[in-house]
């Protein structure tokens, strides 16, 4: 029996991932907060999950390895987008999001590492197109918990090779998501409870928001995720739909970048 482990499995890009991994033949064990009893269906296991919590996540990884001992491939999709100024937001924003966009990972990967050990599976961190663009005002807090994920892929990489375990980065660009869906409305928010960035948020606005109008279909991410998984020689990183406006703006030597910024405030 091939094994799946997924967690934020009830975001829009993991349901896709989950539908080819079932029609591939996996048994998938699903977890996520919406999720509020376990489920059982055919070759799917469904458990509740909250990633910022460490009960939780233990209570997860006991009830997953109650059934297997080897895990083939193990994804966490879960992740948030927090609008907002370094300066404005709490300082209790910074946990929120790291404990979800990459602590969790982290600590799903450490847990689950001798049954991926067992399996010489794979592990497939999600990334984003952030983690290797430019730095944007007011949107800092996602792209450094992604440059978090980048980093801690590469690391990770590297010392899994001693146990034949592949380990891999998806970076997506925009996909019709719920997550991705929200931002207009975050950004609307923003706007209006922002104490000094009203003007340069209005003037920015479509930057920040434009891409949304060409996100893309999750089915393309899956069908790379399952690329991913299947390549004997697997790529480091698979960079899907990024924003051609991003990639150019950062090959930008870095005071034009900030030239182009301070032009909006």
């Amino acid at each position: 029996m091939k094994s799946a482990v997924i967690t934020g499995a009830l975001s829009g890009l993991a349901q896709a991932v989950i539908k080819n991994l079932l029609e591939d033949g996996y048994t998938v064990f699903e977890g996520d907060i919406a999720i509020k009893e376990e489920e059982i269906r055919e070759n799917e296991y469904l458990f509740p999950l909250d990633l910022t919590n460490d009960d939780s996540i233990l209570k997860f990884y006991k009830r997953v390895t109650s059934y297997i001992d080897k895990v083939d491939v193990i994804t966490n999709f879960a992740g948030i987008v927090i609008l907002g100024s370094f300066v404005e937001l709490p300082f209790t924003t910074i946990d929120k999001i790291m404990s979800i966009n990459f602590t969790s990972t982290f600590k799903l990967n450490n847990l689950f590492f001798e049954n991926i050990k067992a399996a010489k599976g794979r592990i497939i961190n999600i990334s984003s197109e952030y983690a290797r663009i430019t730095a944007i005002p007011i949107h800092g807090y996602y792209p450094l918990s992604k440059h978090a994920v980048d980093n801690y892929n590469d690391s990770l990489r590297r010392e899994m090779q001693l146990h034949g375990i592949k380990v891999i980065g998806i970076r997506p660009g925009a996909f019709k998501t719920n997550m991705q869906g929200g931002i207009n409305s975050a950004f609307d928010t923003l706007l209006a409870s922002t104490k000094y960035y009203k003007r340069f948020l209005t003037r920015i606005k479509f930057l920040m928001t434009g891409e949304l109008k060409n996100a893309k279909d999750p089915d393309i991410l899956a069908r790379v995720y399952m690329k991913a998984l299947h390549s004997k020689h697997p790529k480091y990183y698979y960079n899907v739909k990024n924003s051609l406006k991003m990639k150019l703006l950062t090959i930008l030597p870095a005071h034009l970048q900030d030239f182009i910024f301070k032009l909006f405030f």
